[in-house]
């Protein structure tokens, strides 16, 4: 409403300079470019309201074409006959005649048609890009908390079977799961976290599963390069850790060892996770995924479309997840 508000007045003020007389506008010149305005009006709504939703969005050009060329003929033939004649016994106290031939009455129309018809376009699309973000936004939300209750999930069942065993280790379990807690009930609100405090995280989740486990668990995470001033969505490493730990473990009947490496280069993040693939386990790397994983590959495709690879491969005795990411 604003946009078609204001394209109707600037127009309308353009053309009163365009039709003025003299060195200033007059108000037989503002009479006349309002009347010009109304002339054109009729037949940009009509196009707008009629001939291309009906015609040109259903792609039926031929028609469509031919019956703006006869509406534009038809607008042409009456602004001419209205201030060739009409106008007179309208308004007698003013004199109008037309300034411009019917070529040059056709060349308004066509630009009038073609600015209205540019201008609705950018408004639909506008509200398509709006719409879209939109969805987006409700999407990723919903991903994030499937997220949340996954990990949890996993965790407390840990720290229950500690409970059963009085295991001595389970106030400390507990404390290092508040911290987690507090991360994801108030820096996973926003879209982007510091890496860092991501990274932060990642350690605490890996210590926290280090308690549980005890010696047979040999987790190395490192970093080269700097965190600092790096922004990432948060939570997404935790799920390629949740799988590391879940198939490193299971039926394995020696050590469990995982390595991870981030790596930062300007622009640029890549990470890459290994972990020993059980003895008696009898897991393809396709088979390596779940909600958990699911979800991140979705977030990968909302948050940087054709700026990411992820990579799940089996090596050897090892389950390998390379994640690169354009920053």
């Amino acid at each position: 409403m604003v946009a078609t508000l204001v394209f109707w007045t600037c127009t309308y003020f353009a053309f009163v300079q365009v039709f003025k007389t003299g060195s200033h506008a007059v108000k037989v010149d503002y009479v006349y470019a309002a009347l010009f305005h109304l002339t054109l009006a009729p037949a940009v709504y009509i196009h707008l309201r009629w001939l291309l939703p009906v015609f040109a969005e259903k792609r039926r050009w031929l028609l469509y074409v031919l019956l703006l060329a006869m509406l534009i003929a038809l607008s042409v033939w009456i602004n001419d006959r209205f201030f060739q004649d009409w106008s007179a016994r309208l308004f007698p106290d003013y004199f109008f005649i037309s300034y411009f031939s019917m070529w040059e009455i056709s060349l308004f129309f066509v630009v009038y048609t073609g600015l209205s018809t540019l201008l609705k376009l950018s408004k639909s699309w506008s509200k398509a890009n709006e719409l879209q973000h939109q969805l987006v936004q409700v999407e990723l939300k919903a991903l994030k908390s499937q997220l949340n209750p996954h990990f949890l999930f996993n965790t407390l069942n840990g720290i229950y079977a500690m409970s059963l065993n009085s295991d001595t280790r389970l106030p400390d379990t507990v404390l290092r799961l508040s911290n987690l807690m507090r991360y994801f009930l108030y820096d996973t609100r926003e879209e982007l976290v510091p890496l860092a405090k991501e990274w932060e995280m990642i350690r605490g989740y890996v210590a926290l599963q280090q308690l549980r486990s005890g010696e047979e668990l040999d987790v190395k995470m490192m970093v080269e390069g700097d965190l600092d001033e790096q922004l990432v969505p948060p939570m997404l490493l935790i799920t390629f850790l949740e799988n590391a730990f879940k198939h490193g473990a299971k039926g394995n009947t020696g050590q469990v060892k995982i390595k991870g490496v981030l790596t930062l280069k300007p622009g640029r993040l890549h990470f890459e996770l290994s972990n020993t693939q059980g003895s008696v386990d009898d897991i393809e790397p396709e088979d390596y995924r779940g909600l958990g994983l699911q979800n991140v590959r979705r977030r990968l495709e909302l948050l940087y479309p054709q700026r990411h690879l992820l990579t799940v491969a089996s090596k050897e005795d090892n389950f390998v997840i390379i994640l690169e990411i354009e920053l």
